[in-house]
């Protein structure tokens, strides 16, 4: 029975409530700017985060002056260790996972017991998941608000990336061989792999597009799931290394909401990190029981994070090497033996997934080669570029975005470095070793040409000649950290005695953390349909556009282009993508006093049967110009205009003495010409 200390006036539990809802509303504010409400034709202004915080600090003041039992903080505190101390109940009492090698034959559980405790796991599992779900839309609030028509405010890589995860879901169904022959750059074959083509994020979204989800909704859905299922894999992979679910839950927030990920919150793909965590778990399983089913997972999960990012799998195979050798070396020669034939049929199976996939890319390093050594050293870290948040980041932004550079701020938080260290203080077990070993190899790596290893990476390892950005490795030193950060939690979680003193340091823990990795994303809004000139192009036959304004650098509007392209798939001589085949620079050179003989000439060989010029890209009096020249071609034929964005929009025909020219003869023309145009060039 609850003491009178115990129990509070009803008013006392309301301020309590209502002074965490204005700091609440005060966060809110912080993050949105505020809000204007006219209810009852009554104005209310809600601007400053700092009125809101006064009105919330004279409710608490008031409250503790006339009851001073059980303080707010108090009552939180005790309310996290009670819900801390029931999921850690909750998991002591589901027991391990089923485990064959777990019990003998006396004492092995019955199928009944066994379905239970799984039926437990995956219900805990949802709950995680659904946890790191509602922390991913806090976190880039107001992305969930603007599903349908918001992406990065960087927005031509959001747009391209949207393009493939509807190039995928379009094409999978009816030519799944051709899967890599895009409708950009045409006629150039296997434009899908000029760039990473995210086959697993692809395969996420496609049941939503071909349910008729909108595009911009899928891919907001696949990328929002990058954070969500990130944090739910660490926790996973630290839960299991450290039995601490509170320890587990930090590790998962810091992985999932490092301050590079908003850095990059243009690129889908560098979001897609939640395979790594679930390779490492699946791999400490192996070496510990040495069984077939834990390596063959160990190499689905691999396999998994390649066809999601390719510089992720590239990454993760490197940071396995120093530390899946100290794992092995830990574990003892005889373990160490055992788990090499569990995990070498895990390496065949990752193998079966993946090389039929990268051979388009091997076909396309012929055509558009590999990275500029000079390209690979602008992007390569300095260690000071780890000192550089994001501009994106409250607290750190505007201080130290200086220190960085494109795509190399790579700020990880000061706590969490700290945490870090407390996990790596003796005495040390192998697992600590081996995720010390991998953060220094992790860092280096980052580094490029300005580290000690990647030189020598980029001259005898493939992939890495592919590569552009060294400084994305920061994600694995982010993985890493996470990982060192969770033993840190743990430890000084176990240091304190009660259950209120852990769920106080827990608490100060996920306030810091959250502090210093806040950060608001910059969104923009798109166009949730193309412009209605694309209604006018023949149904039932496939026509090759050519779309203008053309101009350079291509991210500005080409994928736009292919954006518009998923709402009626016809091929495209634009493009855009990780790299350019040297054609289009070609078609660029051609197209610069267009439309004279060279580059009429140039679009006939390519094919084009259509030219769209929309006026609202143009600059103000440009489109005027360029459509009076366009009318007084002969070649071209006009076919119908259109308003969009207050602007016109016109569709020309490409003529071929009087009619339209056959899509196929004119792209064997174009291959044929290429190569011997590419045979020049290499005799050359």
């Amino acid at each position: 029975m609850p003491s009178r200390r115990e129990i509070l006036p009803w008013w006392a539990r309301a301020a309590d409530a209502g002074t965490i809802a204005l700091l609440l509303l005060a966060l809110f504010v912080v993050i949105d700017g505020g809000f204007v409400l006219s209810p009852a034709g009554i104005r209310i202004s809600i601007r400053s985060e700092w009125r809101v915080l006064l009105w919330a600090g004279i409710l608490l003041l008031t409250r503790h002056v006339f009851v001073r039992d059980l303080p707010l903080h108090r009552r939180v505190i005790s309310r996290v260790g009670g819900v801390a101390s029931r999921i850690d109940a909750a998991a002591r009492a589901a027991g391990p996972l089923p485990d064959d090698t777990s019990f003998s034959s006396q004492d092995a559980p019955d199928r009944r017991t066994r379905k239970k405790r799984v039926l437990v796991y995956a219900l805990w599992g949802v709950g995680v998941v659904l946890f790191f779900a509602v922390l991913t839309a806090a976190m880039t609030y107001p992305q969930v608000r603007r599903m349908a028509d918001a992406v990065s405010v960087n927005e031509g890589d959001p747009l391209f990336s949207a393009w493939r995860l509807a190039w995928v879901a379009h094409q999978l169904p009816r030519d799944p061989l051709n899967l890599f022959n895009a409708n950009i750059f045409h006629p150039e074959p296997g434009t899908l792999a000029f760039s990473d083509a995210m086959i697993v994020p692809a395969l996420m979204a496609a049941p939503l597009l071909w349910l008729g989800v909108p595009q911009l909704v899928a891919y907001n859905l696949v990328f929002l799931s990058g954070f969500a299922l990130s944090g739910a894999a660490m926790f996973l992979l630290v839960r299991s290394l450290t039995r601490s679910s509170g320890a587990a839950l930090l590790a998962g927030f810091i992985f999932a909401f490092l301050p590079y990920r908003y850095m990059h919150y243009s690129h889908l793909e560098l979001q897609m990190a939640q395979w790594m965590p679930l390779c490492l778990w699946a791999f400490h399983r192996t070496v510990r029981h040495a069984r077939i089913r834990d390596g063959l997972l160990t190499g689905l999960f691999l396999a998994l994070q390649c066809l999601s990012s390719w510089y992720y799998g590239i990454f993760l195979c490197t940071f396995m090497v120093p530390v899946g050798a100290a794992l092995l070396i830990g574990e003892g020669a005889p373990r160490a033996k055992a788990s090499i034939r569990a995990l070498a049929a895990g390496g065949l199976l990752a193998a079966l997934l993946v090389v039929p996939m990268a051979v388009p890319y091997f076909a396309a390093r012929e055509n558009v080669g590999e990275r500029p050594e000079h390209e690979v050293r602008f992007y390569s870290a300095t260690p000071r570029n780890y000192l550089a948040a994001h501009t994106q980041n409250v607290l750190f932004g505007r201080l130290t975005s200086h220190l960085g550079g494109q795509e190399r701020e790579l700020f990880m938080g000061f706590v969490v470095p700290l945490i870090a260290l407390v996990g790596l203080w003796p005495p040390l077990s192998a697992a600590r070793i081996a995720y010390a070993l991998g953060l220094l190899l992790a860092f280096d790596v980052s580094l490029g040409f300005n580290g000690m290893l990647y030189p020598w990476l980029h001259d005898y390892v493939l992939p890495y000649r592919g590569l552009r950005v060294p400084a994305r490795m920061a994600m694995v030193v982010g993985l890493a950290l996470a990982i060192l950060a969770g033993y840190g939690a743990a430890r000084l979680l176990r240091m304190v005695r009660g259950r209120q003193a852990s769920a106080a340091v827990f608490l100060f823990l996920a306030i810091v953390i959250s502090a210093e990795y806040g950060s608001v994303p910059m969104l923009k809004t798109v166009w949730a349909s193309p412009p209605p000139i694309y209604d006018a192009l023949p149904a039932q036959s496939s026509s090759v556009l050519l779309e203008l304004p053309l101009l350079q650098p291509d991210i500005s509007l080409e994928p736009i282009y292919m954006y518009f392209s998923t709402f009626h798939w016809n091929a495209l001589v634009n493009g855009y993508s990780g790299f350019s085949p040297p054609s289009y620079q070609r078609l660029r050179e051609r197209m610069e006093h267009f439309p004279d003989e060279v580059s009429i000439a140039e679009l006939r060989r390519r094919g084009v049967t259509h030219v769209v010029v929309h006026g609202a890209l143009y600059g103000q009096g440009e489109y005027e110009h360029v459509v009076a020249r366009l009318d007084r071609c002969q070649q071209l034929q006009h076919v119908t205009d259109v308003r969009w964005r207050g602007r016109q929009t016109r569709l020309y025909r490409l003529l071929y003495d009087g009619a339209v020219a056959p899509r196929t003869e004119a792209a064997l023309q174009f291959v044929v010409g290429s190569a011997t145009t590419s045979s020049r060039e290499l005799r050359r």
